[in-house]
């Protein structure tokens, strides 16, 4: 039982009180404030806690930034360790500075927006602001999963439009010439993204014993980071077995021999003793091969996009290249790829039509005049 009840102060404001009874049955008041609107929903939410049992009880609302420790701290040992790198610096510079203070509880959907709208202005690109509002969702559905919290406050967010760029990759003969251009070992390393199509961290974590020249495959069942050193792969899928390819086979026999002796648990690339080459001195290898070769510029992980179109322009079937690439599901290659897909099509639809039309020693022979049914040989 409850209702809302109009009061005049000798002032002449009026207020709403909220009357209620609570879990006990004993009757409670609460201040409405002085929009009727105002105390209708303050009603409801009692009326909520009165039937959960949690009227009158301490409930635990911390700041954003007390769940976010709470939340990393549990995060720890899930996390890959550049992941858990990566949600430390988008939440201590792009979240925690305007959302950190705010009680997790008191968080609506217009706070989530005026905070999208903030860093959008403030020329963050969409992209990282979507990952931005993708950790901060994940952190936020952590405490309505513990309970903290009994609503959603990321409903009916508008983000920015992420625009979509065209891969930029190398052709067959640019690999080629890049090749050419490049020395041990960092022609090795090219060469293994661009006829393979590991990630970098894929090809840093390979060891000679994962080159297997009698069975033409490479073995990929680590990975290398800056942030956390050797680790599992990037997903379960990751962890797969690629095609070596003839070429690629000569590069790394001839790559072995410059090297001299090398032991079965040496890495590929690698310094200063087992640490293997750092990423980030790779990429500027490969920004100095590409302007000694004369080549426009595109990142090193572009060569694992001009692996992907090669494959698909050779006849691969997306099924394959996915499982070479490492792809979590198909639908990752065909959203990535798609374009490239497209541009086949007209190739698919000749042989299509073809089967209908029959074939006869490469020649198509047409159905026009002929009786239903019945196809005729020339």
């Amino acid at each position: 039982m409850a209702y809302i009840k109009r009061r005049t102060w000798r002032s002449g404001k009026t207020s709403y009180i909220v009357r209620f009874k609570d879990q006990d049955g004993k009757w409670v008041e609460r201040s409405g404030g002085s929009r009727r609107k105002d105390a209708e929903t303050l009603l409801r939410r009692l009326q909520e806690e009165v039937a959960a049992g949690t009227f009158g009880k301490r409930i635990e609302n911390p700041t954003v930034e007390q769940f976010f420790n709470r939340y990393m701290e549990a995060k720890k040992d899930s996390l890959k360790p550049s992941t858990w790198t990566s949600y430390e610096v988008a939440f201590r510079r792009h979240i925690l500075p305007i959302l950190g203070k705010k009680r997790l509880r008191d968080l609506r959907p217009v706070d989530i927006q005026a905070w999208v709208d903030e860093i959008s202005q403030n020329g963050l690109s969409p992209a990282t602001v979507g990952r931005c509002y993708r950790y901060l969702r994940a952190c936020v559905r952590q405490a309505e999963a513990w309970e903290i919290i009994d609503h959603n406050p990321f409903k009916g967010i508008i983000l920015p439009r992420v625009p979509r760029k065209e891969l930029d990759f190398l052709n067959a003969d640019e690999i080629r010439c890049l090749l050419d251009a490049a020395k041990f070992p960092e022609k090795a390393l090219f060469a293994i993204l661009a006829l393979s199509g590991l990630r970098l961290g894929e090809a840093l974590g390979l060891q000679w014993k994962d080159i297997d020249y009698g069975m033409h495959a490479i073995y990929v069942t680590k990975a290398f980071s800056y942030w956390g050193g050797i680790q599992e792969p990037k997903t379960e899928s990751s962890r797969r077995a690629v095609t070596l390819l003839p070429v690629l086979a000569d590069i790394l026999m001839d790559y072995a021999a410059f090297l001299g002796n090398t032991n079965p648990d040496d890495f590929l690339f690698q310094t200063r003793g087992l640490r293997p080459l750092d990423p980030a001195n790779a990429r500027k290898r490969f920004e100095a091969t590409l302007a000694r070769a004369g080549l426009k510029r595109v990142t090193l992980h572009s060569l694992r996009h001009s692996y992907a179109s090669l494959m698909l322009s050779s006849g691969a079937n997306i099924k394959a290249l996915s499982h070479a690439l490492g792809h979590a599901s198909v639908t990752m290659t065909l959203n990535t790829y798609s374009h490239l897909i497209e541009e086949k099509m007209e190739e698919a639809v000749t042989r299509m039509d073809a089967l209908f039309r029959g074939v006869e020693e490469g020649k198509i022979v047409a159905l026009r005049g002929r009786k239903k049914g019945k196809i005729e040989k020339e």
